[in-house]
C-alpha cells in the first residue's frame, strides 16, 4: 500500500499492446469540455480515415501481431465522433480484424468510445455482430449532461443519449458509460441516475486539466462516490464503478488495467485518420501541435514509435515521477496521477498531479476503510484485520 513496502519497480520494454484509432477528427456535438478540440492542429486532418489508410492499418495490425505472436491486441475505434465514420466502415474494419485472428491466432477486441447520438438499428445490430464494446459519453442526470454536452444550436443532448443507452442495455452489448465527474453535484445524482438506467459499470471520470489551471476540487465527490461503491458491492458484486475499482486494486497491489492509476508506463500508440502515429492522444490539452509526430503507418511498422522522441518523453514521464510523488506513501497505487494532469508549460511532465491533494485524501481515506472493513483469513482459521496481516510482513 506504501512505497517503501514494495520493491522498486523495473519496467521492460515491450511492443505496442493496445491501438487507440481515430477514425473521425470531428464531432457532431459541441462539448464544451473536450480536450481534443483545445489542440487546432485536429482541423489539419482529414475528417474521416480513407479506405486506402484503412488498407494500410489493417496490413501493419496483422504484421504486428504476427512478429509478436500476440495473443490479444485490442483495437479502441475514437473520434472526434467515431460513428460518423459509417456503420459500412465499421463492418469493414471488424471483418478484416477477424480475418486476421483467424489467420494469426490472435484476438484482435474492437471497442468504440461514442457520444451514442447516432446510435440506431443499423448500429445495434452492427456492436452485436462483431462483439463490439460500446462505451458510451453520458454524464448522469439531464441537469449534469446538459450543461457541457450540447449541440452546435445550444440544445441539450441529454435525450438522445439517454435513449441510446438504453437502447444498448437492451441488447446483448458490451456497455459502459463514461461520465466526467461535476463535483458541484452530489455522487448520488450519478450513481443513482444510472441505476435507473439499468447501467451497472461506468466511470465517473476526472475532469481533464493541467497543471497550470486551478480546477475545483474532487476530493470530497470522489470520498463520496466511494462509500456509493461499498454499500452497492457489499453482500456481493453489483456496480463496477472504474476509477473506484482501479484505485482500490492499485492500493490492495494489484495492477490497474487503466492508465490513470497505478505507476506503470503509459504505452498507448494513436493512429490518426491520415495515419499518422501519435503517443496518448489526451496529452494534447497542452496546446497546440503538442503530439505531432513525423511518424506513420506508410513508412513506419505500428512498433517503431518506440523511438520516436515524443512518444518516448511521454512513456519515460508516465514512470519517472517527481521528487514529491516519489517520497510519498502512495506512490506505487498513485503513480503520480494521470499524465496529462502532470503537464506544465514550465516543468513538462516533472510536477506532481493538479489533482495531487485531493488524490492524496482519496487515497488515504480508501486505505483507512479498507484496512478496517477487509480481513485476511490464515490457515488455521483465525481471521487478522488488513491493517495487522499487513503490519505482521
Amino acid at each position: 500500500m506504501s512505497a517503501d513496502l514494495a520493491a522498486p519497480a523495473a519496467f521492460q520494454d515491450q511492443p505496442i499492446s493496445q491501438l487507440l484509432v481515430k477514425v473521425a477528427t470531428r464531432c457532431n456535438i459541441d462539448c464544451s469540455y473536450c480536450y481534443w478540440f483545445r489542440d487546432a492542429a485536429v482541423y489539419d486532418k482529414p475528417k474521416l480515415m480513407s479506405a486506402g489508410v484503412l488498407q494500410q492499418l489493417l496490413r501493419r495490425i496483422e504484421e504486428h501481431v504476427s512478429r509478436y505472436d500476440l495473443v490479444a491486441f485490442p483495437i479502441v475505434l475514437h473520434g472526434g465522433e467515431p460513428l460518423l465514420w459509417g456503420v459500412e466502415n465499421f463492418h469493414r474494419f471488424a471483418e478484416a480484424c477477424e480475418a486476421i485472428s483467424s489467420r494469426t491466432g490472435c484476438t484482435i477486441p474492437i471497442a468504440v468510445t461514442t457520444n451514442g447520438v447516432l446510435i440506431d438499428a443499423a448500429w445495434l445490430n452492427c456492436f452485436e455482430t462483431h462483439d463490439i464494446a460500446v462505451a458510451i459519453s453520458l454524464d448522469g442526470p439531464a441537469h449534469i449532461h446538459d450543461i457541457h454536452r450540447r449541440t452546435f444550436q445550444g440544445t441539450g443532448t441529454h435525450a438522445a443519449v439517454e435513449r441510446a443507452a438504453r437502447l444498448l442495455v437492451g441488447r446483448d452489448i458490451a456497455v459502459t458509460a463514461l461520465a466526467v465527474c461535476n463535483p458541484a453535484y452530489p455522487p448520488a445524482h450519478y450513481v443513482d441516475f444510472f441505476a435507473g438506467c439499468g447501467i451497472t459499470s461506468y466511470d465517473i471520470m476526472i475532469p481533464d486539466a493541467t497543471v497550470d489551471e486551478k480546477p475545483p476540487s474532487i476530493a470530497a465527490f470522489y470520498n463520496g462516490l466511494f462509500e456509493l461503491w461499498m454499500a452497492a458491492n457489499r453482500s456481493r458484486p453489483t456496480v463496477s464503478i472504474r476509477t473506484i475499482s482501479d484505485m482500490v486494486a492499485a492500493l490492495l497491489g494489484n495492477n490497474s488495467p487503466t492508465e490513470g492509476v497505478g505507476h506503470q508506463p503509459v504505452e498507448l500508440c494513436t493512429v490518426m485518420t491520415d495515419g499518422t502515429i501519435e503517443a496518448h492522444d489526451v496529452l494534447r490539452i497542452a496546446g497546440d501541435g503538442f503530439t505531432k509526430t513525423t511518424f506513420n503507418i506508410f513508412d513506419h511498422l505500428i512498433d517503431d514509435v518506440r523511438n520516436e522522441p515524443r512518444w518516448k518523453a511521454a512513456r519515460d514521464a508516465s514512470i519517472n515521477l517527481c521528487e514529491k510523488c516519489r517520497q510519498c506513501r502512495f506512490m506505487n497505487a498513485c503513480g503520480g496521477g494521470y499524465l496529462p494532469h502532470r503537464f506544465s508549460r514550465a516543468n513538462g511532465y516533472d510536477n506532481p498531479s493538479v489533482y495531487c491533494d485531493d488524490l492524496y485524501a482519496m487515497f488515504e481515506t480508501m486505505q483507512a476503510v479498507l484496512e478496517s472493513q477487509l480481513y485476511v483469513r490464515r490457515p488455521d482459521g483465525e481471521r487478522l484485520s488488513l491493517r495487522d496481516a499487513l503490519a505482521s510482513h
